[in-house]
């Protein structure tokens, strides 16, 4: 039997193409009723958004890894949209989609998993990507390849999971809230907002949903059902009351949401 680093190592080797390549279909909306994460994610987007005072009406926006094109949807419907993402099935899902017809435009493109530059090329006002990075062969890379695709003064939108080494066999690297500023900077943003959050997806989730991190037949299931019923009955306004009562009781976060901009140009 496989150490639990052995064991990591070898889960890593899958293509994430190929992981994701049947991922999304006809269950999908089902699937939504239980994303409490994305959920949360597109409404702070925009309300981060309207804090900052980012008009993003009339914007090019690309998601980089779209996934279910649910962030992308939340920009105003006067905005030309583009995704791009390493799944197929995610790509003919959301190409087929009648709700994207609502939009000035869109367009969904499959891309390279280890090759950046297979991104569409822009310029983008915006460009998006949720729990996409830490699944890249090249972080760094990625960002230096989304600065590139940004207009002068374009803005960044990042959410990363913040997890201990090893915690999810899928992610390729792990992030702090301190490390991904670090990151973003590095690649030569301006960042403009930085949070945690998602403190209720952590802690005691850890120790129940080792079966599904670790792929466990039958109780996998068990516990994912059980994390994502509990999870996606609170409220929006209820996680943000309980994520600020568990920051104070010095619980951290699970996921880092970044707000940063392209330097140069007028601001969008």
């Amino acid at each position: 039997m496989l150490s639990t680093p052995e064991w990591i190592a070898a889960h890593r080797t899958r293509s994430q193409a190929a992981a994701y390549a049947d991922f999304y279909g006809r269950r999908d909306a089902l699937r939504w009723l239980f994303r409490f994460d994305v959920r949360y994610r597109c409404r702070r987007l925009v309300e981060v958004a309207n804090q900052l005072g980012l008009d993003l009406e009339g914007r090019s926006v690309l998601d980089v890894g779209f996934g279910g094109g649910h962030l992308l949807a939340a920009f105003p419907r006067s905005c030309t949209l583009c995704g791009a993402d390493v799944s197929r099935s995610a790509v003919k899902r959301a190409g087929r989609d009648p709700r994207f017809h609502r939009w000035r435009g869109a367009r969904f493109v499959e891309v390279r998993e280890d090759d950046p530059e297979d991104l569409p090329p822009g310029p983008f006002d915006v460009v998006l990507s949720s729990h996409t990075l830490e699944h890249v062969p090249d972080d760094r890379a990625l960002l230096a390849a989304v600065r590139r695709r940004l207009a002068p003064g374009g803005t960044f939108f990042l959410f990363v999971p913040i997890e201990e080494p090893d915690y999810n066999p899928d992610h390729v690297r792990n992030y702090s809230v301190e490390s991904i500023g670090e990151r973003v900077r590095d690649a030569g943003f301006e960042v403009l907002f930085v949070e945690g959050s998602m403190h209720v997806n952590g802690h005691v989730w850890k120790v129940i949903t080792v079966p599904s991190r670790r792929r466990w037949p039958v109780l996998r299931g068990v516990v994912d059902g059980l994390r994502l019923a509990t999870l996606s009955a609170l409220t929006y306004r209820g996680q943000r009351f309980f994520d600020a009562a568990l920051d104070r009781w010095g619980f951290g976060p699970r996921q880092a949401f970044l707000v940063c901009r392209r330097p140069g140009g007028a601001r969008f």
